[in-house]
C-alpha cells in the first residue's frame, strides 16, 4: 500500500474551527436494525480526520474564524472484531449455500446477500478506511485477507463473480472447511452469462435492497468511494482550511493507492488464477502486448483467456527503446479509445521495461487515470520497471523526458518468461539487482557475488539448473530480495517528493550518454554505478577493497564499467547539470556509503568531474575487456539503435535529411488536421515510411566494431562543430547527420568486393566512416585516398581510425576538392571506385574533372550520395543551391553517353555510375 499526494474529493461540509462549532449537516441515518447489526465492527459517524489541540491564533483573538472543509466521514475501525465477523459470515454463508444446492447460481447469490452475517460484514467494510496504515497493519500477518477486505469495501459496485471470488479466497484463508461451498458458487456463476452483473443491479428481495440501499445513501455523503468508485484501486482525501471570507485558503490533498505484487510461476497455465480473478469478473481483458512477447507467448495468452471464457482484445505494440516515444504512447491511447476501455477496467500490459513505461504512461493519461496490471516478461520489468510508479517515454534525444507517476494495480513477475530472452537482454537487467544490493542489501550483494555469473549464464535458472532445487531457490531469493528492496526504497516516495532515492544509483550521469552511445540501459547503469563506487572511494566512504568488490560484480556479470562515450566529459558534465535541474537543485547522487548502505553525493565540481572520470577510465582499463560490457549495445542483441528513429512523426521541426523525412513531416502535418480513423491511418502510413530506413539497417550486414565507434562518436559532435565554426576553425557549419549511413557503407563494401577494386577515391572524408568502410573491403595492397576541406574534420577522422587494422590503407589529404583532383591527375592517378559526397553545388564540376582527367577508370564505378537531396525536387518547392547542384549532376549524367547509371532510393538517394568509355 502506498500513500501519495495528488487529488482531492468533492463531497464536503463547512464548519468553523473558531469558537462554537455549528451542528454538523444533516445526513441520512441508517435504520435501527442496520445500526444494531453493525455494532462491534465500527462506531457510527466517527470522523476520520484527527483535529489536533492547539492554542488560539491572533486572528481568533480578533474574532476571525477559520472554516474547515470536511471531505469524508469514515467509521472508526475495531480491528479485533473484523476477523471474527468474517469467520461468522463464512460459516453462515456456507450453510446458506449448502441449504440451497439445487437453486441456480443467481438465486444462491441472492440468498447469500440476504444472510444477516453477510449483510453485516459487507456494509461494515464499505464504511471503513481500508487503505489506511491502521487497517493494513491490523492484517499484516495475512496479506491475502488484507487484499480481499480492501476490495470488499466496493462490494456494491462489484460483479457477482468478483464477490464470489473474494468470498472464496476468504474461505480458503480462514475457514478451509467451507471453501468448497464458495468454490462451487464461483464455478456455477462463471459459467453463466450474467456473472458480470453488478451486485447493485441484482433483483433482490425488497427488504434486502432497502437494507443495502440505505447504506448506499449514507455513503454518498460519508464516503462516495464505497458507492460510486471510479476505480477500486485508489482513494482521495484532503484537508482544506479557509478564512471566513474565503480570501485565503490552505489545503492538503492526498491520494492513496493500493497495489499488489506477486512473484509466481506458470502464470499462463489456464488453471492459474492470478489473471482470472481480475478479468473474469469484468468479462473481458484489453491487453497491450510487446511485439517480441507476441512472437513467443501470443498463442499462450489467447489460449488462457479462451479456456477461461474471457473476451480477449490484444493490442500489439513495439517494446523497443527506439520506439519509446510520444508517438507510440498516442497510438496506444487511440487503440484503447477505439476499444471502449473503461476507467474501472485494468488494462493488461504484457512485456518488458519499455512497454511497461510507454503503456503505463498511456494508462496514466487515458481519461486522466486508468488502472493496469503489469505482467512482466523480462528481468528489468520483473524487478524494476514493472512495479515502478514512474511511467515515461523519451523525447528529443533525452532519456525519459516525459512521464507520470502511475503504479500498476497488480504486478506479476514470472521468471519462466525469461527462458526466451536473448542472453544480452537478460544480462543488462542484472544491473537493476546490483544497484539495489550495493545500496540497500548486503546479503543480496553477497548472493550476486557468489551466484551472479551463473544466473546470467542460465537466464536465471530457466535454461539451466532446472534439476537443482538449491539453485532454483537461490534464483527465487535473489528476485524476491531485489523486488522487496526496490519497493522499500520506492513506495514511500512515490512522487519523488524528496531525492534520497537509493534506487537511482547508476542513474545520475548515464542518462546523458545512454541514448547517444546506443548502449542497453543496464550497461549504461553499470558504467554509472562503477563511477559512483569510485567516487565513494575517493570520498572516503567505501574502502578500496569494497570499491573493487562493486566493480568486480558488475564486470563478472559481463556488464559495462566503461564506454568510450564517457571520454566526452563535457557531455557528462552537461548531463550532471540536467540531473541537478531534475532533482530540484540538488545533485544528490546516490552512491554506496558502505556496501548495503546508501549515501548521497551533493557536490562534484566540473574540474573534479573531468579529473575523476579520467582516473576512473584508467582504473577500468585493468578489468577484463578493459571494462567494456558483453553485447553492450542495442544492436548487439538484435534491437534497433535508440537514436535511429526521430522523436515524433508530428514534429514540424524535425530535421529533414532524406525524402523519407520530408514525407513523414508532411504526413504528420496532415494527421494534426485530421481526427479519428483518418488520423490513425495517416499515422500508420507515416510510421511505415519512417521505418523503411530502419528496416534496411536492421537486415543489412552489421558494421564492424570500429565503424560502430565512428558512428557513435560522430553522433555527439554537433556542439563541437558549432563551436569550431564560431571560432572560425571551419569554413561552414558541419553536422553529425552528414555521416554516411550504415546501409550506404555496406553498399560500398559490396560493390568493391564484387568488382575487385582496390584503388579508391573518397571525396568528402568528414569523420571517416565511409573511408574506413571501404578500406575494410579492399585487399591489403589497396588504398583509399580521401579528400577533406576542413583540417578539423581530417584530424577527427584520423583519431577515429586509430585501432583499426585497416587504417594503414587510408591516405588523407586536406584542401579544396578541385585543387586536390588536379594534383592527383598530375600524378596520373586513376581509381576503380570513386565515392562523391561533398557540397552539392560542386557536384557536376567534380564529375567532369573525374571523367575528363581519367581519374575514374574506364569500367570504373562512381557512387554519388544525396542525389535526391532531401526530396526537394519531388516536393515541387523551389530548389536550394544544394538541390540545384544535385539536379545539375543528375541531368548531366543523363546527357553523358560515356556512362550508364541507376538511381537508388537509399536514404537521400544514391546513384551508381558505370563508366563505359
Amino acid at each position: 500500500m502506498a500513500a501519495l499526494s495528488v487529488a482531492i474529493g468533492a463531497q464536503h461540509g463547512l464548519r468553523s474551527s473558531g469558537a462554537a462549532r455549528p451542528a454538523a449537516p444533516a445526513r441520512t441515518q441508517p435504520d435501527e436494525s442496520l445500526s444494531k447489526s453493525l455494532t462491534g465492527c465500527f462506531a457510527l459517524g466517527a470522523v476520520a480526520a484527527v483535529h489536533r489541540k492547539r492554542s488560539l491564533t491572533l486572528r481568533e483573538w480578533r474574532g476571525e474564524r477559520t472554516m474547515e472543509i470536511n471531505y469524508y466521514q469514515l467509521d472508526a475501525m475495531k480491528a479485533s472484531n473484523i476477523r471474527k465477523k468474517t469467520e461468522t459470515m463464512l460459516e453462515e454463508g456456507a450453510a446458506v449455500l449448502k441449504g440451497c444446492a439445487e437453486e441456480s447460481a443467481q438465486q444462491k447469490m441472492l440468498l447469500l446477500l440476504s444472510s444477516p452475517a453477510v449483510k453485516e460484514l459487507l456494509v461494515a467494510m464499505s464504511r471503513l478506511p481500508v487503505f489506511s496504515h491502521e487497517f493494513g497493519l491490523a492484517f499484516k500477518d495475512d496479506l491475502t485477507v488484507l487484499s480481499v477486505l480492501k476490495q470488499l469495501k466496493y462490494f456494491w459496485s462489484l460483479s457477482q463473480s468478483h464477490l464470489a471470488i473474494l468470498l472464496e479466497r476468504l474461505a480458503e484463508q480462514l475457514r478451509l472447511e467451507h471453501a468448497a461451498a464458495f468454490q462451487s458458487l464461483l464455478q456455477e456463476l462463471a459459467e453463466s452469462d450474467d456473472h458480470v452483473v453488478a451486485i447493485k443491479d441484482l433483483k433482490m428481495p425488497e427488504a434486502v435492497r432497502a437494507f443495502y440501499g440505505e447504506n448506499a445513501i449514507h455513503l454518498e455523503a460519508a464516503d462516495p468511494h464505497g458507492v460510486f468508485p471510479t476505480s477500486i484501486y485508489r482513494q482521495c482525501d484532503g484537508l482544506t482550511l479557509a478564512t471566513e471570507d474565503s480570501a485565503t485558503i490552505e489545503s492538503v490533498m492526498s491520494t492513496t493507492i493500493t497495489t499488489t505484487i506477486k512473484i509466481a510461476r506458470d502464470v499462463l497455465q489456464p488453471s492459474n488464477r492470478l489473471l482470472f480473478d481480475v478479468y473474469k469478473p469484468l468479462g473481458r481483458c484489453v491487453a497491450v502486448v510487446d511485439d517480441k512477447v507476441e512472437a513467443h507467448f501470443g498463442a499462450d495468452l489467447e489460449k488462457y483467456f479462451e479456456i477461461n471464457g474471457i473476451e480477449f482484445v490484444k493490442l500489439v505494440f513495439s517494446g523497443n527503446e527506439v520506439d519509446k516515444n510520444l508517438s507510440n504512447v498516442e497510438q496506444i491511447l487511440l487503440a484503447l479509445k477505439e476499444n471502449w476501455q473503461a476507467r474501472h477496467e485494468p488494462v493488461l500490459i504484457v512485456g518488458g521495461g519499455v512497454i511497461a513505461d510507454v503503456a503505463g504512461m498511456a494508462c496514466a493519461l487515458y481519461s486522466r487515470n486508468t488502472p493496469y496490471v503489469m505482467l512482466c516478461t523480462s528481468l528489468v520489468a520483473g524487478i524494476d520497471a514493472g512495479p515502478s510508479p514512474r511511467v515515461c517515454c523519451n523525447g528529443f534525444s533525452y532519456k525519459n523526458l516525459y512521464g507520470a507517476y502511475h503504479p500498476p494495480a497488480l504486478t506479476i513477475t514470472d521468471r519462466g518468461f525469461w527462458r526466451t530472452m536473448h542472453p544480452g537482454q537478460l544480462r543488462h537487467g542484472v544491473a537493476e539487482i546490483i544497484k539495489v544490493a550495493a545500496m540497500a542489501d548486503l546479503h543480496l550483494f553477497e548472493l550476486m557475488e557468489k551466484w551472479g555469473k551463473e544466473t546470467v549464464a542460465t537466464n536465471f535458472g530457466t535454461l539451466g539448473g532446472l534439476d537443482d532445487p538449491a539453485f532454483q531457490e537461490v534464483c527465487d531469493l535473489i528476485i524476491g530480495k531485489a523486488m522487496e528492496g526496490y519497493v522499500r526504497a520506492e513506495y514511500g516516495n512515490l512522487w519523488e517528493t524528496h531525492q534520497c532515492r537509493p534506487h537511482a544509483y547508476g542513474h545520475t550521469w548515464s542518462p546523458g550518454y545512454e541514448l547517444p552511445s546506443g548502449m542497453l540501459h543496464g550497461h549504461a547503469v553499470g558504467t554509472c554505478m562503477g563511477f559512483g563506487a569510485y567516487l565513494s572511494y575517493k570520498e572516503g566512504w567505501l574502502s578500496e577493497v569494497d570499491m573493487h568488490r562493486v566493480l568486480k560484480v558488475i564486470s563478472d556479470c559481463e556488464l559495462a564499467l566503461w564506454h568510450p562515450v564517457m571520454e566526452d566529459t563535457v557531455s557528462v558534465w552537461k548531463a550532471q547539470i540536467g540531473i541537478v535541474e531534475k532533482r530540484g537543485g540538488n545533485l544528490c547522487a546516490p552512491i554506496p556509503r558502505a556496501l548495503g548502505e546508501s549515501g548521497y553525493l551533493n557536490s562534484l565540481p566540473e574540474r573534479l568531474l573531468h579529473q575523476r572520470m579520467h582516473e576512473y577510465q584508467e582504473l577500468c582499463s585493468k578489468y577484463p575487456r578493459e571494462g567494456r560490457g558483453v553485447q553492450e549495445h542495442s544492436v548487439d542483441v538484435g534491437l534497433e539503435d535508440p537514436m535511429s528513429k526521430k522523436d515524433s512523426i508530428r514534429d514540424a521541426d524535425r530535421c529533414v535529411v532524406t525524402p523519407m523525412d520530408r514525407v513523414v513531416v508532411q504526413l504528420g502535418a496532415a494527421s494534426q488536421s485530421t481526427s479519428g480513423a483518418g488520423a490513425r491511418a495517416i499515422g500508420e502510413a507515416a510510421r511505415i515510411v519512417d521505418g523503411i530506413d530502419e528496416m534496411v539497417t536492421k537486415y543489412s550486414s552489421q558494421p564492424s566494431e570500429a565503424l560502430k565507434n565512428v558512428s557513435k562518436r560522430t553522433a555527439m559532435t554537433n556542439p563541437l562543430w558549432a563551436e569550431l565554426m564560431g571560432q572560425g576553425n571551419t569554413s561552414r557549419l558541419m553536422e553529425a547527420e552528414m555521416i554516411s549511413g550504415q546501409a550506404e557503407a555496406q553498399l560500398l563494401q559490396l560493390l568493391l568486393k564484387l568488382s575487385g577494386g582496390k584503388d579508391v577515391l573518397d571525396i568528402g572524408t568528414f569523420t571517416g566512416y565511409s573511408s574506413l568502410a571501404m578500406a575494410e573491403a579492399i585487399p591489403e595492397d589497396g588504398t583509399v585516398v580521401t579528400l577533406e576541406r576542413e583540417q578539423e574534420a581530417k584530424d577527427m577522422a584520423k583519431a577515429n581510425w586509430i585501432g583499426s587494422p585497416h587504417a594503414s590503407k587510408i591516405e588523407s589529404l586536406v584542401g579544396e576538392a578541385h585543387d586536390l583532383l588536379i594534383c592527383l591527375a598530375a600524378e596520373d592517378k586513376s581509381f576503380d571506385l570513386v565515392f562523391l559526397d561533398v557540397d552539392k553545388p560542386g557536384y557536376f564540376g567534380l564529375y567532369q574533372m573525374l571523367m575528363d582527367k581519367n581519374l575514374l577508370k574506364v569500367k570504373g564505378l562512381l557512387v554519388v550520395d544525396n542525389v535526391m537531396y532531401k526530396g526537394e525536387e519531388l516536393s515541387g518547392t523551389e530548389l536550394t543551391k544544394n538541390g540545384q547542384g544535385a539536379q545539375a549532376l543528375n541531368q548531366g549524367l543523363l546527357d553523358d553517353p560515356r556512362v550508364q547509371q541507376v538511381m537508388l532510393p537509399l536514404r537521400d538517394g544514391v546513384t551508381l555510375v558505370y563508366r563505359e568509355s
